[in-house]
């Protein structure tokens, strides 16, 4: 969402930098007694001294700016993913938290030290750490095997880090053929 609130950013500046530069070009063609220039504003003018609200072509450019708005409004109120998660601290007025990031780096490089668990993979979320990984081969007793010292390591990292709420450990590993 970061990248989307950059570019609307970006694009909103844009225009209002255009429409200002158009507007200075009109003024200054109108002190000058020119006609003008980029946009033909008394034609505009002209248009919208005779349209009324209820024309349907206004209707339907009010409704359109009026879901913009609401699109926007939408994106801005719906709930991001947290970029940090809170850590349980001894003071009240201190605050630490972890990223995301590290969360899911530090998950992997424990999931990774499993004998026989390669290509680890940890996605960290609001409520849920997602880690899939894969082993070679073995029996399927084998594989469960892995896979439950896979997720007792992965959650004694997780108890290790002491965050304030712990996310639900799903924890999947896929045998892979010799």
């Amino acid at each position: 969402m970061r990248i989307t609130n950059r570019l609307l950013a970006a694009l909103f500046a844009l225009a209002l930098i255009v429409g200002g530069v158009i507007l200075v070009v009109e003024v200054v063609a109108q002190w000058t007694g020119a006609d003008p220039v980029v946009l033909d504003w008394p034609a505009v003018y002209a248009w919208a001294h005779h349209t009324t609200w209820s024309a349907t072509h206004v209707r339907l450019i009010s409704v359109m700016l009026a879901l913009a708005g609401l699109a926007l409004l939408w994106a801005q109120l719906k709930p991001r993913r947290p970029g940090r998660l809170a850590l349980v601290v001894g003071h009240p007025a201190t605050d630490a938290a972890v990223t995301r990031r590290g969360v899911a780096r530090s998950l992997a490089a424990a999931v990774s030290r499993v004998e026989g668990v390669h290509d680890a993979h940890v996605v960290v979320k609001r409520r849920k750490i997602k880690i899939s990984a894969r082993t070679r081969g073995g029996r399927t007793a084998d594989v469960a095997v892995r896979r439950e010292a896979m997720t007792r390591t992965a959650q004694q990292r997780l108890d290790a880090l002491l965050l304030r709420r712990t996310p639900t450990l799903v924890v999947r590993l896929s045998a892979r053929a010799h």
